[in-house]
């Protein structure tokens, strides 16, 4: 059996060596760039239904009914399709639905839901 005081000895050799040597490690130099996410100058087309199913285009209110003629005239400037439609928890699936295909009739071919 080994003495206590040799592991004593043997762990404070241990700690000393892997302690001391602070001054190792790699230097290097990451490259400074721009940043390579492009932001995207669009902004989204956003379809908002509340908690009491009134709809909102990019924050202005607008009916059932003229949503698509909406979504049509904003769609056809873009070259990225996409509409990102935000309901509240509690929203009636019928109406999220309609807004959906309202949306793919319009011309939407990307959907980004948030609830």
């Amino acid at each position: 059996m080994t003495p206590l005081i040799d592991v004593v000895f043997l762990l404070l050799i241990f700690f000393m060596l892997t302690f001391a040597i602070q001054g190792q490690g790699l230097s290097i130099s990451l490259p400074q760039g721009s940043e390579t996410d492009q932001k995207n100058t669009e902004k989204d087309i956003t379809v908002k239904i509340n908690q009491n199913d009134i709809l909102y285009l990019n924050n202005i209110q607008i009916a059932v009914n003229s949503l698509k003629a909406g979504l049509e005239e904003q769609l056809q400037r873009r070259s990225n399709k996409l509409v990102v439609i935000d309901s509240a928890p509690k929203v009636k699936y019928g109406l999220f639905a309609q807004v959906l295909d309202i949306s793919r009739e319009a011309g939407a071919e990307n959907f980004s839901i948030i609830k």
